[in-house]
């Protein structure tokens, strides 16, 4: 890339106009490099390189070059990124704006915003880390909706704090998910599908399980993504990355002994269970439940 195109791009977080490139190179020079696929379209206007992330700094800019704003907003799940939370890894990117705008990879939302709403992260301006997670909790699908809140409280943020804003946003669509969501998020969920298998769960009736159970073995101690400790019962999420390979399967099959010595349990849900079967894990849950 040439030296004035370069800067250009480094200001703008790897983002860069069809304008500021013709600045540089000829409209066939261009053409050439979008063809080739050396150069990326990221909005209408707007491009980046094909090795460059992007990061949703980029994608916030990029939505700012394009609509000619002089300022834009990240919000909700683009905002959830900035961050830090579990998102759905949706590749819409989400801004607050004058001029509202809705397609498949881009919503520019007409929200207001009070003081002390919005905050600069990562240099970009963002709704603020307590508004985003409350937003994402109203309009996010429920299960990626809980592995945000999950993720927020892990991160400091508070029941109390997220109950006190959802108040603010009392009567908007989603509100009444938010509150309940808010009511049974967990900060000690490790990973976003330990929080949808969890929902899973509560959603299906069954007590609702503790996350990151320790069990204390003749081996020594055990901990299980979900469990419950009155019927000695536990549920794994079986990641493919951590659950592959010989050493993977020595491994858990050792644990699993030891869990089994002590009168446990232990069930496993995989993503396409809790996506499209959960029944998979929850009715041999509920029969070992009623067994016991």
């Amino acid at each position: 890339m040439r030296p004035g195109l370069t800067e250009v791009r480094d200001k703008q977080f790897g983002a860069f106009t069809a304008w500021q490139a013709l600045c540089e190179y000829t409209r066939a020079e261009m053409r050439t490099r979008v063809d080739r696929g050396d150069w990326v379209r990221v909005f209408h206007g707007v491009y980046r390189e094909s090795a460059t992330t992007p990061t949703p700094q980029l994608r916030v800019e990029a939505a700012r070059l394009s609509i000619g704003a002089q300022s834009l907003a990240a919000a909700y799940e683009t905002a959830a990124e900035l961050h830090g939370f579990a998102v759905s890894g949706s590749s819409t990117t989400h801004v607050l704006g004058v001029q509202r705008s809705r397609t498949s990879r881009l919503v520019v939302h007409g929200d207001r915003t009070g003081p002390g709403d919005l905050e600069l992260i990562h240099g970009i301006v963002a709704t603020n880390a307590i508004r985003t997670a409350v937003d994402v909790a109203r309009t996010s699908d429920r299960l990626d909706a809980l592995a945000t809140l999950d993720s927020g409280l892990r991160l400091g943020l508070s029941c109390t704090a997220l109950l006190a804003e959802s108040e603010r946003h009392r009567g908007r669509r989603g509100y009444v998910q938010a509150v309940e969501l808010i009511e049974l998020a967990d900060g000690r969920a490790e990973s976003p599908m330990e929080s949808r298998t969890r929902l899973r769960c509560i959603d299906a009736g069954l007590p609702r399980p503790e996350p990151q159970v320790e069990v204390s073995t003749r081996n020594g101690l055990r901990r299980l993504d979900l469990g419950w400790p009155e019927w000695r019962i536990g549920l794994e999420y079986d990641s493919a990355t951590w659950h592959s390979g010989e050493a993977a399967a020595a491994r858990d099959d050792r644990r699993h002994n030891w869990l089994s010595a002590d009168g446990w349990t232990v069930y496993y849900a995989t993503a396409t269970d809790v996506y499209q079967r959960p029944e998979n894990f929850i009715e041999p849950i509920r029969c070992a439940m009623r067994g016991r």
